[in-house]
């Protein structure tokens, strides 16, 4: 890792259906530590197959990426660098609707040497981050879209991580809330000087970012 780098990806490569399918055909691609940038591309362009790979959540078939100093393709377990490196946030934000957003949000937490009362209050700092800290008992299920995607901003920034991973985060919201999540994101990115990297299909959401990266077929296009 060079160049004041957090990522560095050379030559990678992902099939599905025993290779049938070809989502990444050699993706090369560097993104700086404390970079926001946007990945965009037409659905079945190969970018959330990308992003799952900077998560750590899937293994290529070929070629390397490093992220965060950390060899990716040639680590077995990546459970303990995903919680404490990577910050996810999803499309339909994956909260578990029978916990409170306090709950939620303190999740990625354990196991990761907080005790409850530490985990709670941090929790609770990150929720008044987001605006909502009235909200801290309440059950996902009673929350607008908007609100629970801020919610998942929160539990991205629980460990601290130096990467923040969002793929479609505005994609089931509508406009109004959409820009109140991308306000989040941008003004997370400008104070945490966290690498924010965002996969998105809308040019305006793209646009957000310092840097657009094109995905087609598997391949950055230049």
């Amino acid at each position: 890792m060079n160049n004041g780098n957090i990522m560095e990806i050379k030559e990678l490569k992902k099939g599905f259906d025993n290779g049938r399918i070809k989502a990444l055909n050699g993706i090369n691609l560097e993104i700086k530590k404390g970079e926001f940038v946007s990945i965009i591309g037409p659905s079945g362009s190969g970018k959330s197959t990308l992003l799952n790979m900077m998560g750590a959540l899937d293994s290529a078939d070929e070629g390397s990426i490093l992220v965060a100093g950390k060899d990716l393709t040639h680590t077995k377990d990546l459970s303990e660098f995903r919680s404490k490196e990577i910050g996810f946030i999803f499309q339909l934000h994956n909260l578990i609707p029978n916990l409170s957003v306090l709950e939620n949000v303190t999740i990625p937490m354990y196991g990761n040497g907080y005790n409850s009362k530490q985990m709670d209050v941090r929790a609770m700092n990150l929720l008044k981050y987001v605006n909502l800290q009235d909200k801290a008992s309440r059950k996902p299920t009673e929350l607008s879209g908007g609100e629970r995607q801020r919610v998942a901003i929160a539990r991205a920034l629980v460990n601290k991580p130096s990467i923040i991973l969002a793929d479609e985060p505005t994609g089931s919201l509508d406009s109004k809330n959409g820009h109140m999540v991308l306000e989040n994101l941008k003004e997370l990115h400008e104070k945490e000087n966290v690498t924010l990297i965002m996969v998105t299909h809308d040019m305006n959401v793209a646009a957000m970012a310092e840097r657009t990266i094109n995905v087609l077929d598997g391949k950055v296009q230049n």
